[in-house]
């Protein structure tokens, strides 16, 4: 790793003790603080797809260590940083990019448009200068933007006129908002004529982003596991003594490295979607595959908040859920790896 690598590295670690790691259990049970949002943004965390000038791109390097570090101490935190900036990198109303972007306002994007594929999103329409309906499965809704589809195919920034309407019950990101929202509002724009197609094009994207915080949650709870195999006994040895956990942690581990090379690899150079494709594929089901051998080592006591376990576990599945179509993604490289269309019947 480069040494400028290596200093935001440190400098987001160091920010995890500062803002986070002594408030980690509030921010699973609570909403992210203004403070810590402000705090956020200060660091320029929350601007990695946007530059000063307006032009819009990032150092996903960079951003890439940002999100996997933030994960370590607070998944929810790691995803709220990425919903912010996959908002700002569609927006181009520079007084919104400013609001969102200094952590005083928020804006989410709306990936189940073209992730719910087997499950009606809700439906809004844009018509006579206002867009109404409903829209479901809304990561992010307590934000004060939102960017949505509109029946007719547009991508629209909502910026009032809606509340939240159904809340679901959250299996991981608990402190972001899951909801339906209901809309009535003529304070809107368009952003794209073609809605899903910038969404789609924003969803591959993130796709390294998303693979950096699966990897920052599996070496979180790879480090909790390992660290109470050493101290908890069972039969007179500990934990660490027992051949089966202990090879079935190192297999883990050595997986978790290669991954970490494999990111390393493909950030060097410009990425390929196909690489960043098969990242992310390996990347969610390492996390929730660690997760729950570091739960299973915990026995009982994993499924206690305090011992931070147990959000590594629900995140890690919510995180496949929330922003990958596994079997999307699987048909699509399947084309990669036979050359032609492969894999749909």
């Amino acid at each position: 790793m480069e040494d400028e690598y290596e200093i935001l590295e440190n400098t987001v670690r160091d920010f995890n003790t500062k803002y986070i790691d002594s408030n980690a259990l509030r921010f699973e049970n609570e909403n992210i603080s203004e403070q810590l949002m402000k705090a956020l943004s200060d660091q320029g965390f929350l601007s990695m797809t946007v530059q000063p000038d307006g032009k819009k791109g990032t150092d996903m390097s960079a951003y890439s260590i940002i999100l996997e570090t933030l994960a370590k101490s607070s998944p929810s935190v790691a995803v709220k940083t990425l919903l912010t900036n996959s908002f700002l990198s569609l927006v181009e109303n520079r007084e919104i990019i400013e609001a969102v972007s200094s952590g005083m306002k928020s804006g989410t994007v709306t990936f189940s448009d073209i992730l719910a594929v087997r499950t009606s999103t809700g439906k809004i329409v844009m018509e006579n200068g206002k867009v109404t309906g409903t829209k479901e499965f809304v990561v992010g809704s307590d934000s004060n933007f939102i960017l949505t589809t509109v029946d007719s195919g547009e991508l629209v920034l909502i910026k009032s006129g809606f509340r939240i309407g159904k809340n679901y019950k959250k299996l991981g990101f608990r402190s972001i908002g899951f909801s339906s929202i209901e809309v009535d509002s003529d304070d809107f724009e368009v952003v794209a004529k073609e809605g899903k197609e910038n969404l789609f094009k924003e969803y591959d994207q993130i796709a390294i982003p998303v693979s950096a915080i699966a990897i920052g949650m599996g070496e979180a709870a790879s480090e909790k596991a390992i660290e109470y195999s050493k101290v908890r006994m069972a039969f007179g040895h500990y934990l660490k003594d027992f051949q089966p956990l202990t090879f079935e942690m190192t297999s883990l581990v050595a997986e978790m490295n290669m991954l970490k090379k494999f990111m390393r690899d493909i950030l060097s150079s410009t990425p390929d979607l196909k690489s960043a494709m098969f990242l992310k594929m390996k990347a969610l089901r390492f996390a929730k595959d660690m997760a729950k051998t570091s739960l299973q080592i915990h026995g009982g006591y994993g499924y206690l908040e305090d011992f931070g376990i147990e959000k590594f576990y629900r995140d890690s599945m919510a995180l496949s859920v929330l922003f990958s179509n596994e079997e999307e993604d699987m048909e699509r490289l399947s084309g990669f790896v036979f050359g032609s269309k492969a894999g749909f019947v």
